[in-house]
């Protein structure tokens, strides 16, 4: 079976200036979603810290962050990610195109894998049932951690 593998990413999606997202700060969601279109595979620390670290944005506070994150999972603008190592990440829906991953239990390191090796099951499931969304992540050790 061939593998392929990417990284690149698209534009997140966002929404008109000035326009809240259900209730949430406009300015704490612009900032987490311009933070997620930069990292890969993000917590919501890391999200905080890169907000931290940005000229623009240094006084959102981590609960904000969380506040902004859970509101655009709820919008299905963002996924959340469970690698079981303890920690939520988030990526952007429309950073790529479906896709699955490969984890290393060593280091953490998180490659996309863009290929679906489920989508033929998907496709012949019964149309009574709806697929909302499925998961497939590979847990190993990477190539560096051998």
């Amino acid at each position: 079976m061939a593998t392929a593998f990417s990284q690149k990413h698209s534009e997140p999606a966002t929404r008109p200036a000035g326009k809240s997202t259900r209730g949430g700060s406009v300015k704490s969601t612009r900032a987490v979603l311009e933070a997620l279109q930069q990292l890969n595979h993000a917590t919501a620390q890391d999200v905080f810290e890169w907000i931290q670290r940005s000229p623009r944005n240094p006084e959102i506070s981590l609960t904000s962050v969380y506040r902004a994150l859970n509101q655009l999972v709820s919008q299905s603008d963002v996924k959340p990610l469970n690698f079981n190592d303890g920690q939520v990440r988030y990526e952007l829906n429309t950073q790529h195109a479906h896709h699955h991953h490969f984890v290393c239990t060593q280091c953490n390191h998180i490659q996309v894998l863009d290929v679906c090796p489920f989508e033929d099951y998907v496709k012949a499931l019964p149309p009574s049932f709806q697929v909302q969304y499925h998961t497939f992540d590979v847990f190993g050790v990477c190539q560096d951690c051998q």
